[in-house]
């Protein structure tokens, strides 16, 4: 099989274009996938099960007048189902759980033209920023491999950044498209809550988790979210959208932006001086570009919020647990799960409703507070993440904390040990190095993470925008300029060379 060694200078749309023209083959983007994954993966752990014949069958019923017509594609390995495609979701307890038929999103992105043939790495059921599992291990940094890729669409971003393919399926409850993006050096992009018509995930964490692409590409990630939020007609154009579209917006629209800088963890932690000075040369590019940037604080009580946050995240692990143990037909205690998602779960099992229409309160004035700040700023700006890149084991219980795990959920003492004192432990635990991503979760605002600054050990760190919740439209703007001005395209891991990048002309 003819390859196409070309295949990493085209982002999604440009590939799509080129297998619409005849320049190329779908079975030939294909087998340079297969091709470059097979150098990495063996590296980085990114991705977990590959199936060409499933892909194969999606060319030969190709429609080639589908947005991402012909390109290669990967799935995060959570919640997706396709039929016949294993679907773990991170858990020894669902390795071997086959859907028998196609959820509705999966039916979109193969009516989408994407040739979707393996499921990415993730955390178990998405709990974690950290991409290791006892199912499947750790997934490692293309940037760094003593690091962590982060999480919890760790697969997903090093298949990307590894330019394996240009884009891929994730999603983010708390930060887990953005995180990954920042550690490795892609474009990252949380939209707003509820614009996704083909997937309902407002039984996932209350609301606050959504799905979308990890990309290469700005505008891949907005004719993307133009395909899940219906915008797609048969006048859809890429060399000429429309300015109803997320596309036209990463496209054609400029406008000047009010812009509001903030550097301080809002849960008062220390946030990593190289994380810092990211989000820093974030400003002054924008500020190059005409808009007004100006310091700013954070106008609610962070660790309340975070408080709550984790308050939900629990409970709704105990619901996710109970649904596991349903469809295998045995007891929650029988599944094969790991030992935080264990004591997770039980502790969840002790949340009042009481407690948890508590933490909603809490979200729900957060939100009200943050669009009272969005009033004087367009866009708030602040680093994606707080630290460098972690080692797979940073966020490990020690020796002990693990027996006290054991004992409180043999003797069912877990189900009392969420409260004030422990939330406080846990957010400097779990939460020092991800202090800025839930909030757009939280709030159901749109954000991105975008690649615009490499340390000197060659690290990326992504600057991290939030915008008011519908203006999606105005980050993907904002992102599209970065872009042209400070292009991340040929940012790439040592393995994979040097690149420029080819779109459209």
């Amino acid at each position: 099989m003819k390859t196409f060694p070309e295949y990493e200078q085209y982002d999604a749309l440009a590939l799509a274009e080129l297998v619409k023209k005849g320049e190329v083959s779908p079975k030939e983007l294909l087998a340079e996938a297969n091709e470059r994954l097979s150098k990495i993966n063996h590296k980085y752990n990114a991705v977990i099960y590959q199936d060409n014949s499933f892909a194969e069958t999606l060319i030969n019923n190709l429609d080639k007048n589908s947005l991402f017509c012909g390109v290669p594609f990967l799935v995060k390995d959570l919640m997706l189902a396709f039929k016949g495609m294993p679907m773990s979701n991170g858990s020894n307890a669902m390795k071997s759980y086959v859907p028998n038929e196609n959820n509705r999103m999966a039916d979109q992105l193969n009516s989408a033209g994407l040739i979707t043939f393996g499921k990415t790495t993730t955390s178990e059921i998405g709990n974690s920023p950290i991409t290791k599992t006892t199912a499947f291990g750790a997934t490692l940094n293309p940037w760094d491999i003593s690091k962590n890729s982060g999480g919890s669409s760790g697969g997903s971003s090093v298949v990307v950044a590894s330019r394996v393919v240009p884009m891929a399926y994730s999603s983010d409850g708390g930060g887990s498209i953005r995180l990954p993006a920042s550690y490795c050096g892609i474009f990252g992009f949380k939209p707003s809550q509820g614009l996704n018509k083909y997937e309902d995930m407002t039984k996932a964490w209350a609301g606050a988790v959504v799905s979308h692409v990890s990309t290469i590409s700005v505008r891949d990630s907005a004719a993307y979210l133009d395909m899940v939020a219906g915008n797609l007609g048969n006048d859809y154009s890429i060399l000429n959208p429309k300015e109803n579209s997320y596309l036209f917006s990463a496209t054609c629209e400029e406008k000047k932006l009010k812009i509001g800088l903030i550097t301080e963890s809002p849960i008062k932690t220390k946030v990593h001086a190289e994380c810092i000075k990211g989000a820093e040369l974030a400003a002054k590019y924008c500020e190059d570009l005409g808009h007004d940037v100006e310091a700013t604080q954070w106008n609610f009580d962070g660790r309340e919020l975070m408080r709550a946050f984790i308050i939900i995240v629990i409970h709704y692990t105990h619901g996710n647990i109970i649904d596991m143990a349903t469809l295998f037909g045995v007891k929650e205690n029988e599944l094969d799960i790991e030992l935080n998602t264990k004591f997770m779960s039980i502790a969840g099992s002790g949340i009042s409703q009481d407690k948890v229409n508590q933490a909603l309160k809490i979200w729900k004035t957060t939100s009200q507070k943050m669009s009272i700040l969005h009033q004087k700023y367009d866009v708030i700006l602040t680093p994606t993440v707080a630290t460098l890149p972690l080692t797979s084991n940073a966020l490990e219980f020690n020796v002990f904390e693990k027996l006290l795990l054991k004992f409180l959920i043999v003797t069912g003492l877990g189900k009392n040990a969420i409260y004030k004192n422990t939330l406080e432990i846990l957010i400097d635990k779990l939460l020092y190095h991800m202090p800025f991503t839930p909030i757009a979760n939280i709030t159901g605002q749109p954000a991105m993470s975008v690649p615009l600054y490499w340390d000197q050990n060659g690290l990326p760190h992504g600057a991290h925008f939030m915008a008011a919740v519908g203006n999606d439209k105005v980050l993907f703007m904002l992102a599209k300029q970065l872009e042209s001005e400070h292009s991340w395209q040929n940012k790439i891991p040592s393995h994979v060379g040097s690149v420029k990048q080819v779109l459209l002309k």
